[in-house]
């Protein structure tokens, strides 16, 4: 698999903001705003980023049109979308994947965004990026690391070069193309045209405020779907708020031993990335190396051009 990798974005480039999913605050976006330029970036934001059309940022048309419109806009550099919620799969009909495909440029966004990142990916060819919203730490604060690696993966296409995580559910190496996010997001593209191909895939997992036997529910459906299948390897997030009353990890890690017990591939739990603490980004369709018996995820290739 050979992806378009986007520009590397630089201090004064034009970043597009959009909402492609739930309706914004305006004082919210305000701040997230300031802070890109205050990091040293120019902002265009869409004229569409804070409609609002029922619990969306708009209607379905308006917020595809803007989304191809900041794709094809020479003098954007990179699209940040202002924040997820709920939409971002109402616009996957809407849009035109080839056209899409000749104008890559960096697109970050994560949790309801991650049925366009894989989308991207997988229709149209684009290295893309999991990673913070603007009306989200950009408006209420990053981690000193969480920023440094998000600016070192989009200006120069490597952050940290390794991700550590804590726990390890099977030992093994394995390389392969990093795609997933969150993992309610992924269950809803079963049996449509954007669904998973997990071949060669390592696969990112994360989500929040899922019961465990809800995370069991939606793995089990991915299983028989065929979609945990031919994958290299899987990384789960911290999947903050997952553990269920008892708050005990030991649960949620026994329901997911025992849906992936059927294959023999690297399984690890705890990357640092998606909802819950520091979220750092990661550049989707890039090759990666996972290693549960040292715990790292290591980027194999820089994620911009």
């Amino acid at each position: 698999m050979t992806l378009r990798k986007p520009s590397r974005l630089g201090r004064g480039d034009v970043i597009g903001v959009i909402s492609p999913a739930a309706a914004v605050p305006a004082e919210t976006l305000r701040r997230g705003c300031t802070e890109l330029e205050r990091l040293g970036f120019s902002v265009r934001v869409g004229p569409h980023a804070l409609d609002r059309h029922r619990f969306l940022a708009g209607t379905d048309s308006d917020r595809a049109h803007e989304l191809t419109a900041m794709f094809h806009d020479p003098e954007v550099r990179a699209i940040f979308c202002s924040r997820a919620g709920y939409g971002s799969g109402r616009l996957l009909p809407l849009l035109d994947f080839p056209a899409l495909a000749r104008t890559q440029k960096i697109f970050l966004g994560f949790s309801d965004v991650t049925l366009l990142l894989n989308a991207f990916v997988q229709q149209a060819g684009l290295v893309c990026f999991h990673g913070p919203v603007v009306a989200g730490e950009f408006a209420t604060g990053f981690s000193p690391r969480s920023l440094s690696h998000l600016l070192g993966v989009l200006m120069t296409g490597t952050g940290e070069e390794r991700l550590a995580f804590p726990t390890v559910i099977r030992d093994g190496v394995a390389e392969g193309w990093l795609l997933g996010g969150c993992l309610s997001l992924l269950v809803t593209t079963l049996g449509t045209p954007f669904a998973l191909d997990p071949t060669g895939v390592v696969l990112f997992i994360e989500d929040v405020g899922e019961k465990p036997y809800r995370i069991d529910r939606m793995l089990t459906h991915l299983k028989q779907a065929g979609k945990l299948d031919n994958l290299a390897g899987v990384i789960f997030g911290s999947m903050s708020g997952c553990l269920g009353d008892s708050n005990d990890p030991a649960l949620l890690l026994s329901v997911i031993a025992d849906v992936f017990d059927d294959y023999s591939y690297p399984i690890g739990f705890g990357l640092p990335a998606g909802h819950g603490g520091e979220n750092l980004a990661l550049p989707l369709g890039t090759r990666v190396r996972l290693d549960t018996t040292q715990r790292h995820l290591t980027f194999l290739e820089p994620a911009v051009l």
